[in-house]
């Protein structure tokens, strides 16, 4: 089925043209003819896309005993800003989003309600940085191995991913 509407209304629900289209309707008849007034285009929802994207998702392997770890990140803005307000995996009873802060020379880490990101900006959660803590884990992160990380936003909703267990002495990746 074929939608047409002004080319002002379509832009205003972030529509693209499809198609140019003839001055005809069905059966041959005028748009007009048929109560409609013709339009310069057809529009077409774009495909479906993420309003976030997350990529280069990983966690450092821990040693035997250690409870606790951070997931690092790299979560990219679609059309709208969004949030990421929080995250679940079933590797950790608990996670939480921190911010490492500086103040008098010392760094501390302590929890936040969420991580801004910016419409078609990439934003970092890297090591001495922003991360997701996943505390009281049941056994230990070994390097190798992948988890399932589901990540919660305003508008975007949860948004699944995997997470790489790296070597403990692992550098950050660059960034690009």
């Amino acid at each position: 089925a074929m939608v047409i509407m002004s080319a002002e209304k379509a832009r205003e629900l972030n529509l693209r043209p499809l198609a140019r289209i003839k001055a005809v309707g069905r059966g041959g008849c005028h748009p007009s003819v048929m109560g409609l007034s013709p339009v310069p285009a057809a529009y077409a929802a774009e495909p479906a896309t993420q309003a976030v994207t997350v990529s280069a998702a990983w966690a450092r392997a821990t040693p035997p005993g250690m409870a606790v770890a951070a997931v690092y990140l790299t979560l990219r803005g679609g059309p709208q800003a969004d949030r990421l307000v929080g995250a679940a995996t079933p590797r950790a009873a608990m996670t939480q989003i921190h911010v490492v802060t500086e103040a008098e020379g010392m760094a501390r880490m302590r929890p936040t309600d969420g991580v801004d990101v910016p419409a078609h900006k990439s934003v970092a959660l890297a090591p001495q940085g922003t991360h997701i803590m996943l505390m009281n884990l049941p056994r230990p992160l070994v390097a190798g191995e992948r988890f399932p990380l589901a990540l919660n936003f305003e508008q975007a909703g949860t948004i699944d991913v995997s997470v790489e267990v790296r070597a403990p002495d692992t550098a950050p990746p660059h960034a690009h």
